[in-house]
């Protein structure tokens, strides 16, 4: 698996938006500012994948719907699609230990 390698981005916050990541900070809810400004990118990434995923499931009607799942059941009997489960398996450890670093202490 690759290994992630972060990057720096410098961000300019109002005083009351730190003075509120700081609290959380304080009561263990996550380690630092970076943290917290790490959980808050995922978090809105997923969001706004999640969003155009709906969309662009709104515009697939429910013929092609089924004309896309008849190819898949295909594939999957023919053994045209492999078996990922590990890699996805793996993915989602390091996803969700990621997120519990990031969380910060109480985790």
């Amino acid at each position: 698996m690759a290994q992630i390698v972060d990057h720096p981005v410098s961000v300019r916050l109002p005083k009351y938006l730190i003075k509120k990541i700081d609290e959380l900070i304080k009561e263990g809810e996550f380690k630092s500012r970076s943290d917290f400004i790490k959980y808050a990118v995922i978090l809105s990434l997923g969001q706004i994948m999640m969003e155009k995923a709906r969309e662009k499931a709104k515009t697939i009607t429910p013929e092609e719907a089924k004309v896309r799942s008849k190819q898949t059941l295909q594939k999957l009997l023919t053994e045209e699609i492999e078996d990922e489960w590990s890699e996805v398996k793996g993915i989602l450890e390091e996803t969700d230990k990621k997120w519990k670093e990031l969380k910060g202490a109480k985790e």
